[in-house]
This record gives C-alpha cells, structure tokens and sequence, in this order.
C-alpha cells in the first residue's frame, strides 16, 4: 500500500509539473510580440480597414447597378389575376343582357413592354453605369494607396522614435560613465565639486531626454496600432532593417510626371468621372427625345352563376375560349413637366463642368505632389550623406574632448556642448534617412511602383 501511495504521489507531482511547463508556454506564446515588416503591416491594415471595407461595397453597388442598367434594355414581362362577385342588376357575361342574378368572373393576364426608344437614356444610362464601375475600381485602389501611405508614415515614425530612444540611451550610459570618472577624479582631487555637479546635470538631462523619446515612442505605437486597426493590448514588433540602406533613384522627374499623368489611380478616376458626367448629360438631354414603346399580352376569363340556375361552360373551356391576344405601339411626346426636365439638364451639366474642375485639381495636386516628392527625396539624400560626415566628425570631437576633460582641459560645460552636438548630429542623420526613404517610395508610386504589393 505503502508503494502504490508512493508512485501516486509521484505521479501526481509530475502532472503538476508537465501543466507548469504547458502555462508557462502558452503564456509565454500569448505574449510574444508579432514581428512586422512595412509590407506585412500595409497588408495587415489593408485587410482591416474600414475605408477600404466600405469602398469595396460601394464597388459592389456599382457593380449591381451595372446589371440593373444592362436589364433595363430587355423587355419587362408581368402576370396579373383577379376575381370579383356581382350581385344585384349585371351584365350576364355571357348574353351580354341585363340580369339579376349574382355572378362570379375570373380573369388572367400576361404582358410584356420594351422600350424602342427613350433618346438613347437607357444606352446612356448603361454607359454610365459601366464608367462608373471602372471609377469604383479605381477609387478602391485610391483607399488602399492612402490606407498604406499612411501605415509608412506611421512605421517610419516608430523607427525613428526606436532609434531616438537608442540613441538617448547610448548618450545616457556615456553619461553615467563620466559621471562615475569624474566622481573618482573629485576623490582624487582632479576635479572640482562643481565640476561634478555639472557632469550630473548633464546626466540628469540625458535621462530626462530618454524618458521623452520613449513616450513619443509610445505614442508612436499607439497610431501605428490606431492606422493598422490593430488591437492596442497586443504586442507588436517592426523591422528596421529594411530602411537601413538607399534606394536608387536615377528616374528624372519628367519622365515620373508623364507617367503618373497617364496611369496614376487618382488621375485615372477623375478622367473617368468626367466620362461619367458627360453620359449623365446626355441621358438628361434625352428626356426631351419623343418615347417610343412596344406592348403585347394575353388575357383570358371566367365566368359562373352563383344561384346555380344556370349553367355555364367548364372552366377548361372557358379558359381557352374567351383568350384573347393583343399587340401595341405607344408614342410619349415630352411637352410640359413643370420644367423638371430642364433642371435636370442645367443640373448635369453643372455636375459635368465640377467633375472637369475636379480633373484639373487633380493634376494640378498630383504635379505638385511629384515635385515635393522629389526635389525632397534628393534634398533628403544629400542631408543624409552630410550627417553621416557630421556625425564621423562629432565622434572624433566628442572622443577627444573626453580625453581633454579627464586630463582637466576641458570643463563639464564644453563637454556637454560637445556630447550635445553629436547627439543632434546623430539625430538629424536618423531622420534624413527615414524621410528619404518615405520621399523615394512616393516617387516609385508615382512612378509605376505599388506601395505593397497584394497577392
């Protein structure tokens, strides 16, 4: 007894052990932050946006109204029936003589309308729909470019918060080494009280510093999370590697403009709108065109006696003798209707003269947006590669001035001057590089490029 106690406990020991192990690693499973690139984070926000959920059903919608404008075309086609009961003083249906007894009748119908013609609305119409279809392509593109654009420029600003904070902490940790120098140069008698306050100021200000960049870091975070409409509890981790090295940019700005003036998504939607507006005109126009409709059915009845004096035919019989057939063409001329044709006319050409100012805003911005681009994308470069001297040359500064301070050459506010020089330097040279990277991918988009590419 004393054994089979002995291997239960042990059993049970080990199961408490092995769901340890399995807690612990489903914790820290739940915990382990999700490693993103740029790409993987456009693509993920892309997926969940709500602007890019709702152009996709208003393409929908425009796809629909497409089919109903096409169906408009075919011939409409309806079935009717209907009873009633007479009592009283009729007509018999069936001598066509006054009577007073109370009948039943029965009568069924099937009939069909085409439009000949209507001005060519309905052509105009399917026109429309068609352009306006193409136009809901393009403007779910437009939401999927400027939910990506906007992801970029919400990813670059964490790198650089990342970088800033390292940069603040590497600035920091020197600090606190020279502190901890000058502290043992003070008990040597090398250097004054003073001096060692003014090292623990400087200090003081770098961890100050550091607290700052990693709040705006934070807050960095929270709208990367906020653009990806990614929950802000989970943990969430970029790649700045992909941003570490320059990309070529040899493409002139001429050649960037043309091609983003032909095939740009949001020149491209513009242009079609006009083409829209211009259908809608003369669908409107139509309306004082003359109508032209074609008709045709089939109709059949029946009749009884509901005293039962009388007998009249079966229902068969009757249903395929009093059938009848008919054919028609109607003619609709458009002469007065409280002049809300001609406002509909006045009202699409308004909206065709706003959609051609539109088009022309359009390029205009576009233009300007490619020059900004890439005057800045050139101007970002040439930043970069002087910080990167200024940067070399504030090391060498910043290291010699180290070696003068411990000799007593130099004091603690020049230092500091030194140190904070090379901080900015390696600052600004963090920020040309991000910024050049943002500037060259506007000008690839504008260039052929796609900001990500979706599978």
């Amino acid at each position: 007894m004393l054994l089979a106690s002995n291997i239960v406990e042990t059993i049970h020991q080990n199961m408490k052990k092995i769901f340890t192990i399995f807690t612990l690693a489903a914790s820290v499973t739940c915990t382990t932050a999700q490693i993103m690139t740029m790409d993987e984070c456009m693509a993920y926000a892309i997926e969940n946006s709500i602007s890019v959920g709702k152009q996709k059903n208003s393409l929908d919608n425009s796809e629909m109204n497409y089919r109903e404008s096409v169906a408009m075309l075919f011939p409409s086609l309806s079935a009717g029936t209907s009873g009633s009961v007479n009592f009283g003083r009729s007509i018999d249906p069936e001598t066509n003589n006054y009577t007073t007894k109370s009948t039943f009748s029965n009568s069924y119908s099937l009939s069909s309308s085409m439009p000949v013609f209507a001005g060519l609305r309905y052509v105009n119409n399917v026109r429309a729909a068609k352009v306006a279809r193409e136009r809901g392509v393009q403007e779910l593109q437009i939401a999927k470019d400027r939910v990506a654009l906007d992801v970029m420029k919400a990813y670059i600003n964490v790198i650089y918060y990342k970088g800033a904070v390292n940069i603040a902490k590497e600035h920091l940790e020197a600090s606190r080494n020279l502190l901890q120098k000058t502290q043992k140069l003070y008990e040597l008698g090398r250097k004054s009280a003073a001096e060692v306050a003014d090292v623990a100021s400087q200090e003081a200000n770098y961890d100050y510093l550091l607290a700052e960049q990693e709040n705006h870091l934070a807050m960095a975070w929270i709208k990367l999370r906020e653009t990806m409409n990614y929950p802000q509890e989970q943990p969430l981790e970029v790649v700045a590697s992909e941003c570490n090295s320059l990309i070529n940019d040899n493409a002139a700005i001429e050649d960037v403009t043309e091609y983003a003036l032909c095939n740009n998504t949001q020149i491209i939607e513009s242009r079609l709108a006009v083409r829209e507006y211009k259908l809608h005109y003369a669908k409107a126009k139509g309306s004082w065109a003359p109508t032209i409709s074609l008709s045709a059915g089939i109709s059949t009845n029946y009749f009884t006696n509901m005293d039962g004096k009388s007998v009249y035919p079966t229902f068969a019989s009757q249903f395929a003798n009093n059938s009848g057939t008919y054919v028609g063409m109607s003619l609709s001329l458009p002469i007065f209707s409280n002049l809300s044709r001609r406002s509909s006319v006045r009202s699409a050409r308004n909206a065709l003269r706003n959609a051609e100012l539109e088009h022309t805003a359009t390029v205009t911005a576009v233009t300007s947006e490619i020059a900004q681009a890439y005057n800045q994308m050139r101007g970002q470069k040439k930043l970069y590669v002087q910080a990167q001297k200024k940067v070399s040359a504030a090391e060498l500064a910043y290291s010699g001035a180290e070696i003068k301070f411990e000799k007593g050459l130099l004091t603690a506010m020049e230092l500091q001057t030194v140190s904070t020089t090379l901080l900015q330097a390696r600052s600004e040279m963090l920020q040309a590089q991000l910024q050049y990277l943002v500037e060259s991918r506007m000008v690839d988009y504008y260039n052929g490029t796609p900001l990500i590419e979706i599978k």
